[in-house]
């Protein structure tokens, strides 16, 4: 796993990455599944894009969800925040999902509540990051069409 960290990157530039390549995704191959894990090293904003780039290919009360994860030790993940919920017969768009690295959170606070702030603090959540994917689909004939980027500086 290669390591993100904010000494391996350009100066003052955001370091794009790949999270979830673009691709079809059904409940068959991607329920309770997670994109790759990665180590952010130390870094200070992390911006997450979802690319939702084609409609998807199924019915209303079909339903995609995303939520990121961090890790200290790379084993025991905590949901950090999520994209809206997709609907199965959504248009395409996009969404971004913004962090910032601070230590201006007590690392005592609840961390819901430095997560809801959107500020995370690298001592309480840890370097690891991945996306976990959940898709709620009563026929098994969803394809969500989706991909996700992420920009770390």
């Amino acid at each position: 796993m290669p390591v993100l960290d904010i000494r391996t990157r350009e100066p003052d530039g955001r370091f794009p990455f790949t999270v979830l390549a673009r691709a079809s995704r059904n409940k068959a191959t991607h329920n309770g599944t997670y994109s790759n894990v990665f180590d952010l090293g130390k870094w200070d904003f992390l911006q997450l894009m979802l690319d939702v780039y084609a409609t998807s290919v199924t019915d209303a009360g079909d339903v995609m969800d995303l939520n990121v994860q961090f890790s200290t030790n790379g084993v025991l993940y905590h949901n950090v925040g999520s994209f809206t919920q997709q609907a199965g017969n959504g248009a395409a768009k996009r969404e971004i999902l913004t962090f910032e690295s601070g230590l201006a959170v007590d690392p005592n606070a609840i961390w819901i509540v430095a997560a809801a702030a959107g500020v995370v603090d690298q001592r309480s959540f840890g370097r690891y990051m991945r996306v976990g994917i959940a898709i709620t689909d009563a026929d098994a004939n969803a394809a969500h069409q989706f991909g996700i980027t992420a920009y770390i500086k």
